[in-house]
């Protein structure tokens, strides 16, 4: 029997049945996969998301507001400031995560490792989103800085590091299942590209900021305020409606899986070549996007294709670029069951490399802009909706070899500490060298050719190197053909333990099959329930109302099975007729 050992967070609040995920099933529900990993995040990358794309473009238009635009000497002061800042917030954000790691490697709750944290410091993410763009202008005078630079550092540190955290993890933890896993990838990736890249990609930095915020700088502030109030439910739907499913299984197999010594995480980890190389390309994924932070593209839109003389030029971008979005909605999730998803990955950021190269040649060229921003959108695909994936599997593969999960623990945190240090240099480097080229953004000033050529070498030589990097590392992430082994092994691990507790083991299908029933059994209870209730107050006759809903039910059964009879007919007639085709 696995030992009992008491740590954080397993007692108090997260140990009331009112704190209890509202899913029961083993198997992933269809409302686990709607309200917990598509809708349920929106509420965090409303605030997070929206945050990121616009800090540093009201960052360079508070300067603008502050100083002006002739005050060459102390916009580029402020660019200092800035880059300094962000190097220092970079690093209090490696602390924080090696706090982070710590007190995951503690925590035994009911509620899981991550899901706990998750709701306490996204409360914390949803006040410094409605308090960061507070006071702008000249209201405050010199001291406004300490303000925002506070605010900023907040945001970068408990503002982001557990929601990253949470977003990177979740789904390895939710199920074992290859398939789920792909599932729950694919849709979170919905929610965090397709509709928040529409709404933040599109809406906000095609329309809002350009014709809004560039306008009235105290828009900022009411924006993200709303964003808040609208996370909060959407945040508790997110907590609510996910599960560890794997962390409960880790604590009955193991005897206490928070006690693994570091030596043996970190051989875990650096033992195995697929989490070796997804984290290389994750930490040049993550210098990149350190770098160019938010605002590279709307910069270059605005300044190299002439977005400040022709404001449609923003949207047109974007509706042009953003159309791989809805295809890879479409086509990512069938492909990657088709072709894997390691090697359309590979294919992926071959156009990536093609479209910045063609890009970069001819920056200025708005057609030739528009291709190139097509091409590495599309390419961008496998990376938007189902790469993350691979990390899941190269996760079961250390458990396959290690005996324990790693999510969570503190080597994992280290590493992270690490990855965090090696971003902090290159943090805020775009916007700080803007403003050291004298550059600051408000209405009407116009670009200098070394500031274009800047922004244009930023938008595409970063992902050029990173399209390399991929092509070159990924063909050796061969993962998904080692599942078969890796799963059955894990599953048998799994009935072992059950067995040595003296509790009866079902196999997941048999296991998925009682729960459904169970499911079914306490839906038609309530439905009778509240129907009860209903005919209660409204004067009617149980059993007639009854009678009516279970009709109605059987009528749609009837339409169901003969839709199902009538196209399983038209696929036998095809079939037939393809057999009975010839080839001369």
């Amino acid at each position: 029997m696995a030992k009992e050992s008491k740590g954080l967070l397993s007692g108090g609040l997260f140990a009331k049945p009112i704190m209890d995920s509202r899913v029961k099933t083993r198997a992933v529900s269809k409302k686990e996969k709607l309200l917990g990993h598509l809708l349920g995040p929106l509420g965090l990358i409303f605030v997070v998301n929206t945050i990121a794309a616009l800090v540093e473009k009201f960052f360079t238009q508070q300067v603008g507001a502050m100083y002006g635009t002739g005050n060459v000497e102390m916009i580029q002061k402020m660019g200092g400031y800035y880059e300094v800042i962000m190097t220092v917030t970079k690093v209090l954000g490696v602390g924080l995560g090696l706090l982070i790691g710590f007190l995951l490697s503690r925590t035994k709750s009911k509620q899981g490792r991550f899901r706990p944290w998750y709701l306490i410091f996204g409360f914390m993410s949803i006040i410094v989103g409605a308090l960061i763009f507070l006071f702008p202008g000249t209201t405050l005078g010199e001291s406004y800085w300490y303000y925002f630079f506070f605010m900023l550092v907040c945001y970068n540190t408990v503002g982001c590091s557990f929601f990253y955290t949470f977003r990177d993890n979740i789904v390895s933890v939710s199920t074992r299942d290859p398939k789920e896993k792909a599932q729950l990838t694919f849709i979170r990736k919905m929610s965090w590209t397709l509709i928040s890249g529409i709404l933040i990609g599109m809406l906000v930095s095609s329309v809002v900021l350009p014709f809004w915020l560039e306008k009235d700088i105290r828009g900022y502030s009411i924006l993200l305020i709303v964003l808040s109030v609208v996370a909060i439910p959407l945040f508790l739907m997110e907590y609510y409606y996910t599960r560890e499913r794997i962390i409960e299984d880790v604590a009955e197999e193991v005897e206490d899986e928070n006690k693994v010594p570091l030596k043996a995480q970190m051989k875990a980890l650096f033992t195995n070549k697929y989490w070796i190389i997804l984290t290389v390309l994750a930490l040049i994924q993550g210098i990149v996007d350190s770098f160019k932070g938010g605002n590279v593209q709307y910069f270059y839109i605005k300044f190299v294709l002439g977005g400040a003389e022709n404001g449609s030029m923003y949207m047109l971008y974007q509706i042009i670029t953003g159309v791989p979005l809805g295809l890879g909605a479409i086509i990512a999730y069938p492909l990657a069951r088709k072709f894997g998803i390691k090697n359309i990955t590979f294919a992926g950021y071959a156009l990536v490399l093609i479209g910045s190269v063609l890009g970069w040649i001819m920056s200025d060229n708005i057609p030739v802009a528009m291709v190139a921003g097509f091409l590495r959108q599309f390419g961008m695909i496998p990376n938007a909706y189902i790469f993350a994936t691979l990390m899941c599997y190269a996760f079961d593969s250390i458990e396959y070899k290690s005996g324990f999960r790693v999510e969570g623990l503190l080597a994992t945190a280290i590493v992270g500490a690490i990855m965090g240090l090696i971003y902090a240099p290159f943090a805020g480097g775009y916007e700080s060298t803007i403003l050291k080229l004298g550059f600051v953004d408000a209405e009407g000033v116009v670009a200098s050719e070394a500031v274009k050529s800047f922004m244009s070498l930023s938008f595409y030589l970063f992902d050029i190197i990173m399209a390399v990097a991929f092509l070159a590392l990924i063909p050796f992430v061969n993962v998904e053909k080692k599942l078969p082994e890796i799963n059955a092994e894990l599953l048998r691990r799994k009935k072992e333990a059950v067995i040595a507790k003296g509790e009866v083991w079902l196999e997941p299908e048999e296991q998925d099959r009682v729960e459904r029933e169970q499911a079914e059994r306490e839906a038609e209870e309530n439905r009778i329930a509240d129907l009860k209730d209903h005919c209660a107050r409204k004067g009617l006759d149980f059993e007639t109302e009854n009678a009516k809903y279970l009709a109605k039910q059987e009528e749609k059964r009837k339409k169901w099975e003969a839709k199902k009879k009538t196209k399983k007919k038209g696929n036998d007639t095809n079939k037939n007729n393809s057999d009975g085709d010839t080839v001369e």
